[in-house]
């Protein structure tokens, strides 16, 4: 029987970075009161941090379920919402770090609006410079949209409702999962929060952002060293995205569509590392990104082309 008194669940959905952990653990416990619990998934991490964090006697209240391979996002966000008791669960990226009194905080905005089902922060850089924490819900023309005006949102100073969420810190209530059902894990990595927020809303509940509470997100950390695979996963997510919430002919459009728009980016992208001779590292990984998905595509997308250790 679940313990009812619960008040939050944070889960940390892990896989390798020891230093990342630490950090995201720290940050969680100057934030929990007696009735809040930790869970941390561990996707299968390599680099011993999960030993580690259990030796740790400052973490011997934290909960650790150890995934025999690399379940992706949606999957261990769901374990977590499964086995967890809070009235609220806090779903978060081993990148991120906490501000002070921020459960409070978002308890605050549940209490306040009983329609609120899922709230974001203000996610900001290393630097405190604010990133994108949120977005406008897709529709068949913003995904047609390459520059992304269709896809740029407001910017909001106070409490709001909005289209989606950046999943990298989540805030739900466990009666808006009840309701609207838990995260969609054929989706393995990235969409899967676009696809939660548009489902929660469906069901009648408000997808907010608060931008008072601003969350460091370090971001990418985890797919940094796999780059060009993290974009397979994308764009693999993207179409599925697509399939399950448009009609098939609208899909067919936009698969159509985006294999022309990477031969032509991939051209420009050619053109100015000729250009710069090769020296801009950033317009070289675009060319080589362009390159990588075309070729997952026109191979008939593989299965084992992506990220590494999936299970």
């Amino acid at each position: 029987m679940k313990d009812e008194s619960t008040r939050f669940t944070i889960a940390v959905i892990h896989r390798n970075g020891l230093g990342r952990l630490v950090c995201v653990l720290d940050s969680i416990l100057t934030n929990i009161s007696a009735n809040d619990e930790v869970i941390i998934i561990d996707n299968n991490s390599t680099d011993g941090s999960i030993g580690k964090i259990e030796k740790n006697s400052l973490y011997k209240d934290v909960k650790i379920i150890k995934n025999t391979c690399n379940t992706g996002y949606a999957f261990p966000c769901n374990q977590a919402m499964l086995l967890g008791n809070g009235r609220y669960f806090l779903l978060c990226n081993n990148d991120i770090r906490l501000p002070e009194k921020c459960l409070n905080e978002f308890e605050e905005i549940f209490n306040n609006s009983p329609q609120s089902g899922i709230i974001g922060g203000q996610l900001i850089d290393a630097n405190k410079n604010m990133v994108g924490s949120y977005s406008k819900t897709p529709t068949f023309l913003s995904e047609l949209d390459s520059i992304g005006c269709l896809r740029t949102p407001e910017r909001y100073k106070t409490i709001h409702e909005v289209g989606t969420l950046r999943g990298a810190c989540l805030a739900v209530r466990k009666t808006t999962i009840e309701s609207a059902g838990m995260m969609d894990d054929d989706f393995f990595f990235y969409f899967e929060e676009t696809e939660w927020c548009m489902r929660i809303a469906k069901n009648g509940w408000k997808v907010l952002t608060a931008p008072h509470i601003k969350i460091m997100h370090i971001g990418g950390d985890s797919t940094k060293s796999v780059y060009h695979g993290s974009r397979i996963e994308f764009f693999r997510s993207r179409l599925l995205f697509w399939r399950k919430t448009m009609p098939t002919y609208l899909v067919i459009i936009l698969y159509l569509w985006n294999i022309p728009k990477l031969i032509v980016d991939g051209c420009f992208y050619l053109i100015v590392t000729i250009l710069t001779l090769g020296l801009n590292i950033r317009m070289r990984n675009k060319l080589i990104d362009r390159v990588v998905v075309l070729s997952w595509l026109l191979l008939g997308k593989p299965k084992t082309w992506g990220l590494p250790g999936k299970c």
